[in-house]
């Protein structure tokens, strides 16, 4: 889905516990970012993180449309409060973040989103923990979603309800981990410029994931692992054009490994075989293999390389089709070119391919790029510009478009 997924974003990321060993692989920006890490406020056994993002953006294509494009700047404020414990044993983390964009001239784009996500560890014995976490999220979708119903008057809201809880289990060189995850998701509905309701709850649906994953370090550095994931997508209501149930089941079977060695270089790789079945037969069944990797090199101590490939079945509820099989890669390099000032640039490339019975599916081909910089004036305050760029090259008609963009951030945390 193209959303801006706020709560994807967050720095809680709900893991259920804290099994992977730290890494000997540390980034350019992750050194000066730890040099440069703000102080906090100590509470007991807890750290209290508060911080204000101020973003000044400029995009020259808000709506993106392939003609009359439409530019505008937005101002963004985002205050957040973290909140993480720093026991020996055992582990409480909580975020509460709000976020409020103003468009200069197209006020109907405001948006007020927030989140908040509280998650926990405990370590019941050695090598041995269960934890989970909870976390609810409101945010809009980008404009140009594909999956949109239809193009209301103002960008279509939604909010995410999660839930996650997991064990890790250690035997000397094995180690297991199980993960189970509830989500539900709640579509807002909307009016088009002519008055027309826009009936987003057909999108409302509950989906649940359980994840089985068997590790074994063959050395200290290297890790083989198999993973195996079952998960059901329950839509709420019918699709009233076909009068079609979109829920469906699926699954997932990869094996990989895991590398982190030298202190300069850490990733994983893996490949496997996905599927969705789908209850009505209306919609075709998917069947497809999967792959991805992901790579950090410290080519030297300051500049660091970053790559990643990413395939897998991806939900819609565009027209006739089932899914869409996305298969992104993408490229980074961070440069540290003082002890507070890093250089970025990142490239990415993705195809979408959608899956149906019907002919001429649709197909987007999207390409990025970017460029910024990171400034901390101290541990207090951080200054940022970043430029981005954004094609998508599809076979719809009137569904291309080019964005770019501008923005400033002012970041103050204590």
């Amino acid at each position: 889905m193209m959303t801006r997924a706020l709560f994807g974003a967050s720095v809680l990321a709900l893991v259920a516990s804290a099994a992977t060993a730290q890494t000997k692989v540390i980034s350019a920006a992750e050194k000066v970012a730890r040099d440069n890490a703000p102080m906090g406020v100590r509470a007991g056994g807890f750290l209290i993180v508060p911080k204000v993002d101020v973003d000044g953006e400029y995009n020259d294509n808000i709506y993106a449309t392939q003609t009359n494009e439409t530019s505008d700047f937005i101002t963004t404020i985002r205050p957040e409060v973290a909140v993480k414990s720093n026991w020996s044993r055992h582990a409480v983390n909580a975020l509460a973040r709000v976020e409020t964009k103003k468009y200069a001239d197209k006020s109907s784009e405001d948006q007020d989103n927030y989140l908040a996500a509280l998650d926990g560890r405990a370590d019941v014995m050695r090598d041995t923990s269960i934890g989970g976490g909870v976390a609810f999220a409101r945010d809009h979708d980008e404009r140009g979603n594909p999956n949109n119903v239809a193009s209301g008057v103002e960008p279509t809201e939604f909010e995410t309800t999660t839930g996650r809880v997991g064990l890790y289990r250690g035997l000397g060189k094995a180690n297991a981990r199980f993960d189970s995850e509830a989500k539900n998701i709640d579509y807002k509905n909307g009016r088009t410029s002519a008055g027309a309701l826009v009936d987003n709850n057909l999108r409302d649906r509950n989906e649940y994931a359980q994840t089985l994953r068997f590790g074994y370090k063959y050395t200290p550095e290297v890790e083989a692992f198999v993973k195996g994931t079952m998960d059901n997508r329950v839509y709420d209501r019918k699709g009233t054009a076909a009068n079609r149930l979109r829920s469906n089941q699926g699954q997932t079977y990869t094996a990989g490994a895991a590398f982190d060695m030298t202190g300069k270089t850490k990733g994983e790789v893996y490949a496997g075989v996905a599927e969705r079945n789908y209850v009505d037969n209306g919609f075709k069944d998917i069947s497809e293999p999967t792959f991805g990797g992901k790579v950090t090199w410290n080519f030297s101590e300051l500049t660091t390389l970053k790559a990643a490939i990413d395939r897998g079945i991806e939900e819609t509820t565009l027209g006739a089709s089932s899914g869409y099989v996305g298969t992104a890669y993408t490229a980074g390099v961070e440069h540290a070119l003082m002890r507070n000032v890093v250089l970025r640039a990142n490239a990415g490339m993705t195809n979408n391919e959608y899956k149906g019975f019907a002919a001429n599916q649709r197909e987007d081909d999207i390409v990025s790029a970017g460029v910024g910089a990171d400034y901390w004036i101290n541990r207090c305050f951080k200054a940022a510009l970043d430029y981005g760029y954004t094609d998508r090259d599809s076979n719809v008609t009137n569904s291309d478009y080019s964005r770019n963009t501008v923005m400033v951030r002012l970041t103050a945390t204590y």
